[in-house]
């Protein structure tokens, strides 16, 4: 049980890490510019969440293509609303690069809970 709960937050952690990290730095090391690296960002975000989730679902013995590609989606749905955000709020500096982040993981973990109650049995 503990431990159950204890792995859940190391991939919650490493999600946001590697979601972060993958969608910076290519946009910045590959200097994408021009409203092109909100696009970069995004699916940087929705990369790094969905696969660290799927490397500790495959870890845990419970990785369902279905649900993997579920939750790929729902990822990259909030991701994409992250980006909206940024395009209709008032510029406020840094902060605004976490919206694709913040509505990635969102999107993941909403979708992988609706996948579930969909597909019970899987």
């Amino acid at each position: 049980m503990i431990a159950n709960i204890v792995f859940r937050i190391i991939i919650l952690f490493l999600q946001l890490v590697v979601g972060l990290l993958m969608g910076g730095v290519p946009a910045y090391g590959l200097g994408i510019g021009n409203g092109w690296e909100l696009v970069a960002i995004a699916l940087g975000n929705t990369l790094g969440i969905w696969g660290i989730g799927a490397i500790g679902a495959t870890l845990r013995r419970r990785f369902v293509r279905d649900q993997a590609i579920i939750s790929l989606i729902g990822s990259l749905v909030g991701a994409l609303v992250g980006v909206l955000l940024i395009l209709i709020t008032p510029a406020i500096g840094f902060i605004q690069l976490l919206y694709p982040l913040i509505g990635a993981l969102f999107g993941y973990y909403v979708a992988a809970l609706l996948s579930r109650r969909v597909m019970p049995n899987s």
